[in-house]
């Protein structure tokens, strides 16, 4: 394993160990003023075909496992106290520094666990069903922030393609009391090359955040990461990634694909396909082993697991929050009286219709 000094830096003042302060954006002491800039680099991309499989760990940061819900994170050794920040559990174990490839980028915090916790409890207000318990206890302490692991691609691709779309058109058969409109298809062959070029193209490869739940809270500022230093790891935590970097850009390939087919389907006027048949060669593939950061309230509700979590820099939000029956009950309730008043109305407004119908009946007839 590569060897390095532990990331830990002492405060010149009181010799504390600094912590990386948010609002501040550099190292500050928690017990007095002092405070420390970390220097900013940035960082180069990798070639994917050239880069070796075998990368190391910072020497200074312990590798904790969770028994209870699986999470791998790293701790530079700023933190006294472990929990897992995905699910608040305290008895997860150390293990042994693991190989695997080393950062290449990192995104600093921008805001602080009070900043996460109003928009918690913003996003918390919203969901009506929730056990008012649970919107009580979102707190700072709560709160959790690590650094996800995420490799972003850049690529340029050039496709081939051919296929058989389809174009509905309608038509008016037979006569008299049978004539009716039927609708039907002409098909058409297509064929022909498309180039696109993608940048930042940014897969998750942790265990506990879904590619879906990072979608809903992009984008990242991606043009503020720095090259990676422990340092900035100062009263956080960072996930192991869990995906491998060639299983990450399976899963990019699959997004580009999905995302070329449309490209292609969009430069036709069709309804319906036949065949899509796309081959695509990637001239050039780029990428960075980037730390992302969230905040992230992993608690239990009535012997459940649930996550919420935020974008460290935006402060945009998502998650999951318990449901409430006795809420979803009287939701219900209010739903059929509204229904039932609303009946109720309508069946008064067509009596006096008929009321007066027949009132202006009977004055005709006189």
């Amino acid at each position: 394993m590569a060897n390095s000094k532990t990331a830990v830096v002492k405060c010149k003042n009181c010799g504390a160990d600094l912590v990386w302060d948010a609002t501040k954006g550099r190292l500050a002491c928690p017990y007095c003023d002092g405070e420390t800039e970390i220097e900013k680099k940035s960082s180069a991309l990798r070639d994917y075909y050239t880069c070796s499989k075998d990368g190391y760990v910072e020497e200074g940061g312990t590798v904790y496992h969770c028994p209870n819900c699986d999470a791998e994170t790293t701790i530079e050794g700023f933190d006294t106290a472990v929990n897992c920040p995905f699910c608040g559990a305290t008895n997860i174990m150390k293990t042994e520094n693991l190989p695997g490839l080393k950062p290449d980028s990192i995104l600093p915090f921008k805001l602080t666990a009070d900043d996460a916790c109003l928009w918690g409890r913003k996003w918390i207000k919203k969901r009506i069903f929730a056990p008012s318990k649970c919107k009580k206890n979102f707190n700072p302490d709560k709160f959790k922030g690590v650094y996800i692991p995420n490799f972003s691609f850049n690529t340029d691709t050039d496709s081939n393609y051919d296929g058989v779309l389809g174009e509905y058109y309608y038509v008016t058969v037979g006569t008299g009391k049978n004539r009716h409109t039927v609708r039907r298809t002409r098909w058409f062959n297509v064929s022909g090359s498309l180039d696109k070029d993608y940048t930042n193209l940014l897969v998750e490869a942790s265990s506990h955040i879904e590619q879906k739940q990072l979608g809903k809270i992009l984008p990242f500022d991606l043009a503020a990461t720095e090259a990676y230093r422990p340092e900035y790891l100062a009263g956080f935590s960072a996930e192991r990634y869990n995906t491998s970097l060639q299983d990450s850009f399976g899963i990019a390939k699959g997004i580009i694909d999905a995302d070329i087919r449309k490209a292609i389907l969009n430069l036709y006027n069709a309804d319906v396909v036949q065949t899509l048949n796309v081959s695509t060669s990637f001239k050039t593939i780029n990428f960075k082993y980037i730390l992302l950061p969230i905040w992230i309230c992993g608690y239990s509700f009535k012997q459940k697991l649930y996550q919420f979590i935020v974008n460290a820099r935006t402060g945009k939000s998502t998650g999951k929050a318990p449901v409430s029956p006795l809420r979803v009950l009287i939701a219900v309730l209010l739903g059929l009286g509204i229904a039932a008043l609303a009946i109720w109305g309508l069946g008064i407004v067509g009596n006096l219709d008929s009321g007066i119908l027949s009132f202006s009946n009977f004055q005709l007839l006189n």
